[in-house]
């Protein structure tokens, strides 16, 4: 049957910050963005943000420093703002990392509007992370050593795997609809050979795909942005902010779920998505 329709859910979205204040002037224009990207989540009455990662750029001593300099750019917003941590965002030791941006666990999952979003550690299994497990460590090895996967890109854990069909069948039987969030691309089709994918992402999307709840899975890290769609599934690339002043220019935007549509809208009101989110909940 088709579950009756939830009150409109409205939050802000951003990724692929990248922010960069060896360059005096593009920091400026940084911080500029950045305020602008508040005032419209401000305005328009969002009740959260999600930031999809990837926060800075550089590495070593810089790192941290970077990432406070940015989370203070951002705290302007006044409310919760959920952080998906990227690959350049392992420059700053994950644990730390974590405790920098309040981020509560390494992947875990939230509910808001009726909706369960559930967030993945792309970089669970990569050359920045310590394997949890043997069958982790097989697994680093095949992907780095093996295949000679991309090096800035990394996998879904075999625990982490665990937990995600775990949320998901319970998700399903409390009927909640789900958007997964997912800093590495999952579809081929929605990036590019230089920017990469999540190196698991078969696995992954193999679980994702047989669930009928799921309606949409945000990712960031190709920066010109993408979509797809796979077994009534909407894959969005979110345009980076780093390319805010490139097609699409999109440096942030909002994304309101109402009406049974998901609707995401840049800062100068254009509509980038204009999608629909009903689906049959057997």
């Amino acid at each position: 049957m088709t579950p009756p329709e939830r009150p409109a859910l409205k939050f802000g979205i951003i990724t692929d910050i990248h922010y960069a204040p060896e360059e005096s002037a593009a920091a400026v224009t940084t911080a500029c963005s950045l305020d602008r990207c508040v005032s419209l989540w401000q305005e328009t009455g969002t009740e959260f943000v999600i930031q999809l990662g990837d926060l800075i750029s550089r590495e070593g001593a810089e790192a941290e420093a970077d990432l406070l300099a940015v989370r203070e750019m951002l705290a302007r917003y006044p409310g919760p703002m959920v952080h998906v941590p990227g690959n350049h965002c392992l420059a700053v030791p994950a644990e730390k990392l974590f405790r920098l941006l309040a981020i509560p666990s390494p992947y875990y999952s939230f509910a808001e509007g009726g909706i369960r979003f559930i967030v993945l550690h792309c970089m669970d299994v990569s050359v920045l992370s310590e394997p949890e497990n043997e069958d982790d460590r097989l697994m680093l090895t095949y992907y780095r050593d093996e295949l000679q996967s991309l090096f800035y890109c990394g996998a879904v854990g075999t625990r982490q795997l665990e937990w995600l069909t775990t949320e998901l069948d319970t998700s399903l039987r409390n009927r909640e609809p789900v958007i997964v969030l997912c800093h590495l691309p999952l579809l081929e089709e929605t990036t590019d050979a230089k920017h990469g994918l999540l190196w698991n992402h078969e696995a992954v999307t193999e679980i994702i795909l047989r669930y009928t709840n799921v309606r949409a899975c945000f990712s960031g890290h190709y920066h010109p942005g993408a979509y797809a769609l796979r077994n009534g599934i909407h894959f969005l690339v979110i345009p980076g902010f780093i390319t805010r002043n490139e097609p699409p220019c999109f440096p942030c935007g909002t994304v309101e779920i109402s009406g049974g549509r998901l609707r995401i809208n840049a800062t100068d009101g254009r509509v980038l998505r204009d999608l629909d989110f009903r689906k049959v909940i057997s």
